[in-house]
């Protein structure tokens, strides 16, 4: 069950929900959501609706199809909206952008100078409604999540959510569902109460430092102090599922065919299903040791997870029964980071559902 939406605000500005509250930090580190209980890994935080969602598109129709949606939205969703943090340094060069500008006097100028009431918009009305349209767009751009893999289905800005920092060594995980049509976050670990919630911005967890800090400065503005970010041994672990990565696609791809392959490109050869099994075990256990057990183990957003991989090649092994085992594993892990309402997988090759029918009737074959 998801917890109650109901907030409730105190003296100091500190929002309530359910078993997670939204502090202000001080100005410089904006906002963060904390458990206010005890939370076990599995449970589902929160589900929530978008305060804004836009269908999908391509890149060079995104502003655009930003400004048509927010059109739409009612005002308070877009009250919620201006409310949300965001680093100065990012929203800055956003609404200095060339590009978006012209978008967005364009859009009026379709519009017929028209606000969406219909009344007329001239001079000083009419800058302040494309510089309000203009910040709102700065917003999306920095606090948008895609919904689904490759943003299947769109992409949104979430109020909770927006508030939710950022770790490469993440204790929560938020996922689109579609069959409840709401952003969920579920605990990937055990959480006591005083916690801070932090779900990972970045997506891929096999990069090292250098990687990841390039990635977060560009896009959020941020710098990352976790354990993963400051402990050498940790990057010394994240360099090693890298490598261990850039093998097993080079192996999926048979690029790894290629003659002085490992001599050319630095990477280990994997040449049998059997390596690739054990390789993809050991990034299994090299995220278990560091307690990553988010959608890296389960699917990524562009490929299977490491669940998937080690099903996959045990299968190609001949080791049925090993196949299986990973099979169920990802479909217990599914339930956890995602819960059991999962309608729109049921006749997915992504599903663990349909994964685990899939090996079952091939080991009956």
């Amino acid at each position: 069950m998801a917890p109650s939406q109901d907030v409730t605000v105190d003296k100091n500005g500190t929002k309530s929900q359910g078993m997670i509250e939204v502090r202000r930090l001080d100005s410089t580190k904006g906002e963060a959501v904390f458990a206010t209980v005890n939370i076990s890994r599995g449970t589902r935080i929160a589900a929530e609706v978008p305060l804004i969602m836009i269908p999908p598109t391509s890149d060079n129709e995104e502003v655009l199809e930003f400004f048509k949606a927010s059109d739409q939205v009612p005002d308070d969703k877009l009250s919620e909206m201006v409310h949300i943090l965001c680093q100065l340094s990012v929203t800055e060069s956003i609404r200095e952008d060339q590009h978006i500008r012209r978008e967005a006097w364009t859009f009026y100028k379709n519009k017929k100078w028209r606000d969406r009431d219909g009344n007329t918009l001239q001079g000083k009305k009419l800058a302040r409604a494309v510089k309000k349209t203009i910040n709102l767009c700065a917003i999306y751009l920095t606090h948008n999540v895609q919904l689904g893999p490759g943003g299947k289905y769109g992409s949104g800005v979430f109020s909770l959510y927006s508030r939710i920092n950022h770790s490469c060594a993440p204790n929560a995980h938020n996922s689109w569902n579609p069959t409840m049509k709401r952003l969920t976050l579920h605990a990937t670990q055990d959480l006591k109460a005083g916690d801070q919630i932090f779900v990972n911005y970045i997506g891929h967890v096999c990069r090292t430092r250098q990687q990841r800090a390039f990635s977060l400065f560009a896009t959020w503005g941020i710098t990352c102090e976790c354990e993963a970010c400051t402990e050498p041994t940790i990057d010394q672990l994240r360099h090693r599922m890298l490598v261990t990565d850039q093998a097993l696609a080079a192996y999926a791809c048979g690029a790894s065919e290629e003659s002085n392959f490992s001599a050319v490109h630095g990477i280990p050869r994997i040449a049998t299903p059997q390596e690739a099994l054990k390789a993809a075990e050991e990034l299994v256990q090299l995220l278990k040791r560091q307690r990553l057990y988010g959608m890296e183990l389960y699917i990524k957003s562009d490929d299977d997870g490491r669940y998937r991989e080690c099903s996959n090649y045990a299968f190609d092994s001949g080791l049925y029964d090993k196949a299986l085992e990973y099979a169920l594993k990802e479909l217990e892990l599914e339930r956890l980071l995602i819960g059991t309402e999962t309608g729109h997988l049921q006749d997915e090759p992504s599903g663990a559902e349909y994964w685990v029918d899939h090996v079952r009737m091939q080991i009956i074959r």
